[in-house]
C-alpha cells in the first residue's frame, strides 16, 4: 500500500511540475496569442489582455490558473473563443487514441515475432535480422509515412493519402509510427530472450524434458516479457505523443496536430490542456506497465 502511495505522491508532483514549466515557458516564448499578420491597434490589445486577465503580474495567472486547471476547468480557447479547451481536446483525443492504440498494438505483435526469430535464429540469419531491426529504429517517421504515402497511396491506390475517413485512413499513419517503435522492441525482447536461454532454470526445465511449446513459452518467452514489459508504458504514452509529425502529414484531426496548432498560435489554455493530457496519460501508462510487470515476474516486487 505505502508503494502505491509513493508512486501517486510522485505522480501527482510529476504533474504539477510539469503545469508550472508549461505555464512560464508559454509565457515566455516570443509573440502574444493575439498577433495576427495585421497588428491590431493599441486599445484592442489591452481590452483583449484585459479580458483573459493576461495584463495581471506573472505570479497572480499562475495561481489562478492552477486553482482553475486543479477544479476541472481549462478554460476557453484563445483561438476559438466560446469553444472550451476540454471540448477540443473531447473532439481531438478519441482520434489519436484509436490511431496510437493500433500502432501500438502492430510495434507489439512486430516487436515479438522479429525479436523470437532473431533469438532463435542461427548467426548469419540472426545478424542480418539484427541490421533489419537497426534500419526500422533509424527510420524517421515522417520518410517512413511519405514512402507509404507514395507506394500504397499514389501508386497502388490501396489507401488515402490523408484525412480521417474510416478504418482505411487508419493503416498508413499507424504503420509510420509503428515500424521504429518495433525495431527498438524487437532488440531488447531478443537480447532478454537470449539471456533466458542461458539461464539455469530454462536449462533444467528442458532437461526435465518439457515439451518444446511448454518450454519455450513458460520457460523461455514469458520471463523474457518483463523487460519489454518495463518499457511499455512509456513508449505507449509515446505513440499519443509521438502523432505530432505524422498527424500532421496525414492531415489527421488528433490531438498531436492540435497541440502543434496550439503552439503555433500561442494559445496558452490549449497548450497547458494538450500538454496535462500528455503528462497524465505517460504517468498513468507507466504505472500500468509497473503493475504488469510484477505480474508477470513477483520477483520485481522485491526490488
Amino acid at each position: 500500500m505505502k508503494r502505491i502511495l509513493r508512486r501517486l505522491l510522485a505522480s501527482i508532483l510529476l504533474i504539477w511540475a510539469v503545469f508550472t514549466l508549461t505555464f512560464f515557458l508559454s509565457r515566455m516564448a516570443p509573440g502574444s496569442p493575439f498577433q495576427g499578420e495585421r497588428k491590431l491597434p493599441p486599445e484592442i490589445m489591452r481590452t483583449l489582455l484585459s479580458y483573459y486577465h493576461l495584463d495581471r503580474p506573472l505570479s497572480v495567472q499562475y495561481w489562478e490558473v492552477l486553482k482553475k486547471t486543479a477544479s476541472g476547468d481549462w478554460g476557453s480557447s484563445f483561438k476559438s473563443p466560446g469553444v472550451s479547451v476540454s471540448e477540443v481536446i473531447g473532439r481531438a483525443l478519441p482520434v489519436s487514441m484509436v490511431l496510437g492504440g493500433t500502432a501500438f498494438l502492430e510495434s507489439l505483435c512486430l516487436a515479438l515475432g522479429l525479436g523470437l526469430w532473431m533469438a532463435r535464429a542461427r548467426e548469419p540469419v540472426a545478424n542480418a535480422l539484427r541490421m533489419v531491426s537497426s534500419i526500422w529504429v533509424a527510420l524517421p517517421s515522417f520518410l517512413l509515412a511519405a514512402l507509404l504515402i507514395e507506394v500504397f497511396s499514389i501508386k497502388l491506390g490501396l489507401f488515402p493519402p490523408a484525412l480521417w475517413t474510416g478504418w482505411s485512413s487508419v493503416v498508413l499513419p499507424s504503420l509510420a509510427m509503428a515500424i521504429a517503435p518495433a525495431g527498438y522492441l524487437a532488440r531488447i525482447f531478443a537480447t532478454s530472450l537470449s539471456e533466458t536461454f542461458r539461464s539455469p532454470f530454462f536449462l533444467a526445465a528442458r532437461g526435465r524434458g518439457i515439451s518444446r511449446w511448454r518450454l519455450l513459452a513458460g520457460h523461455g518467452v514469458l520471463p523474457s516479457l518483463n523487460a519489454v514489459v518495463s518499457i511499455l508504458g512509456p513508449l505507449s504514452a509515446s505513440f499519443l505523443t509521438g502523432s505530432f509529425v505524422v498527424e500532421s502529414l496525414f492531415a489527421i484531426p488528433g490531438i498531436g496536430r492540435v497541440f502543434v496548432l496550439s503552439v503555433m498560435n500561442r494559445d496558452y489554455p490549449l497548450i497547458m490542456g494538450t500538454t496535462l493530457v500528455y503528462t497524465a496519460f505517460l504517468v498513468g501508462m507507466t504505472l500500468v506497465g509497473d503493475a504488469i510487470g510484477e505480474w508477470i515476474d513477483p520477483r520485481v516486487r522485491a526490488l
